[in-house]
């Protein structure tokens, strides 16, 4: 069982309390849990834009690259049209698991932006891959009201102790409608009966206009915290299954072996973009105004957790 002395530790803020540094915190005590990397030069440059001709393909991040919330981030309309001029190939890779990929590219869409489902990959791909590796999901439950569940993996609109008592398992897809109490009746089913848990979205926090939300790892932060028996297995990024899938994509898109590190990873947030960028051997770009850093001293941050990305850009 890895060690998380730093976590048992940690005063977690309420989740209408998180912020960038409480948020940042979180991600260093669940370190042990994350892969280990190489680190970047930390190069400076004023646009991903001016970078282009560095790469072949890029895969980028969704939330704090493409939006915020609801709105986009200014230039990603002229980055998607010039890497299409330039014919160098676009993924998105998102933690956002709790629809099915389409769903993100139909939001993507609803922008105007030029990405069709084929162009999206989420963590949720990278969980349902695992899932129909083990045969399981019949008895399993997807947590979250506001998800949609896998295909044989039942759904909780009514979340109940006996709903929660007769699941084989659980795979926590996402938060927007997980509230505390939801939170103390899934900790004190796994109390009276451990079973596994499958985290769709290893995320702690998404940057929304203003503040910042609660998503899966912090749920799940605060289960472990209470018990030490729950060992969730972990699915998107840093994590290395995302980046095969994406890898295997562009591979396959291409028709030949791409050298990874003429692929771009592209994100907001060292964690998970930047530290399994590295981990998986892709080139790795931080943009640092609309995400998790947006307000921060990034050079700071970067020495103080030692994940340095190969490029840091303030904008597209």
């Amino acid at each position: 069982m890895t060690e998380l002395t730093a976590l048992n530790s940690l005063r977690l803020p309420e989740p209408e309390q998180i912020t960038a540094d409480s948020a940042l915190a979180l991600y260093e005590a669940l370190r042990p849990l994350l892969p280990e990397a190489r680190s970047g030069g930390n190069r400076k440059a004023a646009r991903l834009l001016d970078l282009l001709d560095e790469f072949d393909a890029l895969i980028l991040d969704g939330f704090g690259v493409i939006n915020v919330g609801f709105e986009t981030v200014p230039g990603i309309e002229t980055l998607l049209e010039e890497a299409a001029r330039r014919q160098i190939d676009v993924l998105v890779l998102t933690n956002g698991a709790s629809h099915p990929s389409k769903v993100s590219a139909k939001k993507y869409q609803g922008w105007n932006l030029p990405l069709a489902f084929k162009d999206v990959i989420s963590s949720r791909d990278a969980l349902i891959a695992h899932l129909q590796a083990i045969k399981a999901g019949q008895g399993w439950m997807a947590l979250d009201t506001n998800v949609t569940p896998p295909k044989n993996m039942q759904g909780n609109e009514a979340l109940s102790v006996s709903a929660l008592a007769s699941a084989k398992g659980f795979a926590m897809l996402g938060s927007t409608a997980w509230c505390v109490a939801d939170q103390e009746l899934f900790e004190q089913s796994l109390r009276d009966n451990m079973r596994p848990v499958l985290i769709g979205n290893p995320d702690v926090t998404a940057p929304l206009p203003g503040s910042f939300s609660a998503e899966p790892a912090y749920w799940i932060a605060r289960a472990m915290k209470k018990l030490p028996a729950l060992q969730p297995v972990w699915f998107g990024k840093p994590h290395s299954l995302a980046f095969e899938l994406a890898y295997n994509q562009l591979c396959a898109r291409a028709g030949k072996p791409l050298r990874k590190s003429r692929i771009a990873m592209v994100g907001d947030s060292l964690h998970t973009d930047i530290l399994g960028g590295l981990a998986f051997g892709l080139c790795t770009v931080l943009v640092t105004s609309y995400g998790l850093l947006r307000d921060h001293n990034v050079d700071k941050v970067i020495a103080e957790t030692g994940i340095a990305p190969d490029w840091q850009v303030p904008h597209l």
